[in-house]
């Protein structure tokens, strides 16, 4: 059945209108002839306005006017521009400019259409910014692996390789790659990635982590792919430093003769190293468990390791095997984090079973060597006795014989001084040599030292001398032998009494004595400004029946002293000036006390 509608009459009246872009028709003096129903939605007003007028409010034609090239040469015309809207708007276009000729083959209007593609253009503005930024070489190769685009990474690297063959510019080949991912990509149509080593524009090697994937598919067809790469060089050598530092790490953990235990967040043992095993008799590493670690280390330690914010050192302890076997050790704790965030525990075990024996040993040796001196100097000393209990003799022989009393006397006097110095040199000696093991207790080190200031308070006072007392509260009860850290401070307040007493000095004598504690130590100091003692006094002032007291001290005193700090495992150390004074210091170390009902060996 056929229409009734004449075509060609509609077509005249309505396709004009019907165009789905702006259409204008336009003279050679730029005046708009006709418009079409876009072009008056779009530009608004367009009657006895120039189309320059309307398009881009200017006052005179275009410069570069493509219409009138038109009216010129009749040849159409596509070019972008931008206009503004009835708004005023500024859009992005596209214009076609084409003659409308008459029957002659003269052009007396041109048509223009107007096609708005901002939303376009800025889509392509986009893409464009983002091929052009995004921090990774980009390249655009066609099937003869020519490079037909890069983006800005890639000629920071390669400098200008558009137009060049990949392999040339990235491998400095004359063919392509045996194993070319992009290669790859044509034939299957796949995304594939492998790592690649190219050489920049300055000549140093680069590692790269290149993907390819087609580019502008259409109806499953490519012409195209667009290679990514990454630079991973970098990347590389930090793999390869973290590699070395984790084999040079476990080398360290191999081979320590320390024992280390790591445990993770969740408390899982992740190491354990061969000395570890050897010190807590694990025959298979599998056998050790998280929860054995409570049995293995003292009551709390793990606990307090948890809570604190660095290493936690147990400078002496015991800890037992997984066989519940006590042993010596130091150890060491410490909480592992990352970013703020627990990660685990660390802890190091040092067996100090050997250096307990060796310290004994030590102790025993010096003892026994100090016996030696003692044994020489006790000969040495009973000679000089047996000299004057020869002259008291001599003397008594004498008066008797020519009856002479007051030579009877004076033989008499010498005799039994004489003989008591013998008695006191062995009974000294004796209490020095036999090795008596310290009888400790816990006691209170402060008063110790308040009971010998009582002891010479009356005799501080008949010298005349200044007691200074700094005894610091709190500090808490040691394993000590009473009576013979009594003997030691009597030893030393003593000599500091008798140093003020015979100094030239007789003004503001004084002595300081103190007592406290300081790095897990105590700490006793007995201060006098004294007369002091010159070099040669010094150097034999620990050796065996050395006095400056005359027939008044045996030189057993500071001897026992230094003796009975050793058993406690302490040291004196002293310091003094000819007629400045001097100071002696008693140091013991808390871990090195003997212990209570545990004798000493010395």
């Amino acid at each position: 059945m056929g229409s009734s509608l004449d075509l060609e009459k509609w077509i005249k009246q309505n396709l004009f209108d019907a165009l789905p872009v702006s259409a204008a028709i336009v003279d050679p003096d730029y005046n708009i002839i006709m418009v079409n129903k876009q072009y008056r939605s779009k530009f608004g007003d367009w009657k006895s306005i120039k189309c320059y007028q309307a398009y881009k409010n200017l006052e005179s034609s275009c410069p570069h006017c493509k219409a009138n090239a038109v009216f010129k040469d009749g040849i159409p015309r596509l070019f972008e521009d931008i206009s503004r809207d009835k708004g005023g708007k500024k859009s992005c276009r596209i214009r076609k400019a084409f003659p409308i000729r008459d029957e002659e083959g003269s052009i007396p209007y041109v048509m223009e259409t107007i096609t708005d593609i901002t939303d376009t253009e800025m889509v392509r503005q986009k893409y464009r910014s983002l091929f052009e930024h995004v921090p990774c070489d980009i390249l655009v190769i066609n099937k003869d692996f020519q490079i037909t685009e890069a983006n800005s990474k890639s000629r920071e690297l390669f400098g200008q390789v558009e137009g060049a063959f990949c392999y040339e510019v990235l491998k400095n080949r004359d063919s392509k790659c045996p194993d070319c991912s992009a290669e790859k990509t044509f034939q299957d149509g796949k995304m594939h990635s492998g790592r690649s080593s190219v050489v920049n524009k300055d000549g140093r090697k680069t590692e790269l982590l290149v993907t390819t994937v087609p580019f502008e598919v259409e109806n499953g067809h490519f012409d195209y792919v667009l290679e990514m790469a990454v630079d991973i060089t970098e990347t590389l050598a930090l793999q390869e430093e973290l590699e070395m530092a984790n084999t040079t790490m476990q080398s360290l953990i191999s081979s320590s003769l320390y024992g280390i235990i790591a445990v993770d967040e969740n408390n899982q043992i992740r190491v354990s190293n061969q000395a570890a095993e050897q010190m807590l008799n694990i025959e298979d590493k599998r056998q050790l468990q998280e929860a054995d670690l409570e049995t293995i280390f003292p009551e709390g330690f793990i606990n307090l390791v948890n809570s604190s914010q660095g290493p936690i050192y147990l400078h002496e302890t015991k800890l037992c095997d997984i066989k519940g076997e006590p042993f010596p050790a130091r150890l060491t704790g410490i909480k592992l984090q990352l970013n703020e965030q627990d990660r685990g525990k660390a802890f190091w075990i040092h067996n100090i079973r050997r250096i307990k024996k060796l310290e004994t040993e030590n102790l025993e040796a010096e003892r026994l060597a100090a016996v030696g001196k003692t044994v020489a100097g006790l000969a040495h000393g009973i000679k000089n006795v047996l000299t004057g209990l020869e002259g008291g003799e001599y003397m008594l022989n004498s008066g008797l014989q020519k009856g002479d009393a007051a030579r009877i006397r004076k033989g008499m006097e010498m005799l039994n001084r004489n003989t008591k110095r013998v008695s006191t040199f062995v009974k000294e000696f004796l209490n020095f040599s036999k090795g008596q093991e310290p009888e400790t207790i816990l006691c209170d080190p402060v008063k110790i030292a308040r009971e010998v200031v009582s002891t010479y308070s009356v005799r501080i006072r008949q010298v005349g001398v200044k007691l200074i007392t700094e005894f610091q509260d709190n500090i808490g009860l040691a394993p000590l032998d009473e009576e013979g850290m009594h003997e030691c401070l009597s030893n030393l307040l003593g000599n500091a009494i008798d140093a003020c007493r015979i100094s030239e000095n007789t003004d503001d004598l004084e002595i300081v004595f103190r007592v406290y504690e300081e790095d897990n130590a105590i700490m006793y100091e007995v201060i006098d400004n004294g007369c002091g003692m010159d070099y040669e006094v010094k150097r034999k002032i620990f050796t065996t029946f050395f006095t400056t007291k005359g027939l008044g001290g045996t030189g057993l005193g500071l001897l026992m002293t230094k003796k009975i700090i050793q058993q406690h495992g302490g040291k004196v150390e002293f310091d003094s000036v000819l007629d400045q004074g001097t100071t002696f210091q008693i140091t013991l170390p808390r871990e090195r006390l003997p212990k209570i009902n545990q004798p000493q060996i010395t």
